[in-house]
């Protein structure tokens, strides 16, 4: 085994739990888009599947392999789905994702009929980011027409946020202000939901019925300065992630030598030089190159030369006691140093977002499945 990524799903669970009592009574729905954002989407999908009211996805083929492994609550997909697809959507009882007033409204409806039930769908409002929704101007009539038409079950509204992660943001207050005008007219008792992870921290009255909690349910931080604040406000989040892998080879090098593809590296002693085995295809970022660290033998040892496509190379000078085998750290703890996914991702010019949803696939993941019985799902109205 080249690398192995370990995930703690108690810490998921833990920190699910720290942002219910955060947000009560708004409801948790748990975000696990992009393979649990590279945590492993079945595993963490079926871990908190009682912790949450609802679990988020972007694609159909999530939701699909979710309901495949036993996954029996409310699902939520974010992204597009197909006109071809939505037999597939509703036959596996998924709430997608709405925001046409046109012909794929009327696809929808039209394969609700067919299947004889109606369709669950999660009605999106633009009111910012110019990405998916209905416009502020559509959006009070289409509310309504959906409402009116009995192939559709309206489970939510919602809408996203473009610069929660400010502290002071004119723009985030005025998004909610143009969400709420928009759907002023609407059924009151429909959820609606705006708020991802920091918003949900940082501001209060985004909450509204339900946040969407993505990378926080995994211990990584929506940015530096929340986790500042948070954490003087008594928040704390447990990393889930570690990703580690072992030195291969030891070199004993003479002063000025080059290390890797183009020479970009020479040393400036006699050094020792590890090569790890695994680099950008392994989820290594290339902009790592000569820059940022790893741990070994519970110190800090830097990276040099150029990032591979398999391999990496650090200086062990500092480490004499590291050889052939030792364990490397490249997200995680060893001994009294920690280097977390915001400090790998911010070495590579990146947020820790990127880092771990690049983390491809095919690297093994081992899993703490244990549950602890303390953390219960939260109480649904």
């Amino acid at each position: 085994m080249l690398a192995e990524i370990s995930v703690d799903l108690d810490a998921i669970r833990t920190n699910i739990a720290a942002l219910a009592n955060l947000v009560a009574p708004a409801r948790v729905a748990g975000v696990i888009k992009a393979n649990a954002y590279g945590h492993g989407l079945i595993e963490v999908g079926c871990a908190i599947e009682a912790c949450v009211d609802r679990i988020c996805v972007y694609e159909l083929a999530e939701a699909v392999a979710l309901r495949d492994a036993g996954v029996g609550g409310r699902i939520h997909i974010l992204g597009p789905v197909a006109p071809v697809d939505l037999e597939v959507a509703h036959a596996v009882n998924a709430e997608i994702s709405l925001w046409d007033r046109g012909t794929y409204a009327a696809q929808v409806a039209s394969t609700a009929r067919r299947r004889r039930a109606p369709m669950a769908v999660q009605v999106k409002i633009d009111t910012g980011v110019a990405r998916l929704g209905l416009g502020i101007d559509a959006a009070p009539a289409a509310l309504l027409r959906y409402a009116a038409q009995p192939e559709f079950r309206i489970a939510g509204v919602f809408s996203h946020l473009a610069a929660a992660e400010e502290l002071d943001s004119t723009f985030t207050r005025d998004q909610l202000a143009t969400f709420a005008r928009a759907t002023a007219d609407f059924d009151p008792t429909v959820e609606r939901h705006i708020a991802a992870s920091a918003a949900a921290m940082l501001w209060p009255q985004t909450r509204l019925g339900a946040i969407r909690a993505g990378i926080a349910i995994y211990g990584i931080w929506p940015s530096r300065p929340t986790e500042a604040i948070m954490r003087e406000r008594g928040l704390t989040l447990v990393p889930a992630l570690s990703w580690r892998t072992r030195i291969v080879v030891v070199r004993e090098v003479p002063a000025e030598t080059p290390v890797g593809y183009g020479c970009t590296y020479r040393t400036t002693r006699a050094s020792r030089i590890g090569v790890l085995p695994i680099g950008y295809a392994e989820g290594l970022p290339r902009s790592l190159s000569n820059r940022g660290a790893v741990l070994v033998g519970g110190q800090r040892v830097p990276i040099v030369g150029r990032v591979c496509m398999n391999m990496t190379f650090v200086d062990l000078t500092g480490v004499p006691q590291a050889n052939t085998h030792s364990v490397v750290t490249l997200i995680g703890s060893d001994g009294s140093e920690r280097i977390d996914a915001e400090e790998a991702a911010g070495w590579a010019d990146t947020i820790g977002y990127e880092l771990v949803t690049r983390l491809p696939a095919h690297v093994p993941r081992r899993y703490d499945r244990n549950v602890p019985a303390a953390i219960e799902a939260p109480a649904r109205s």
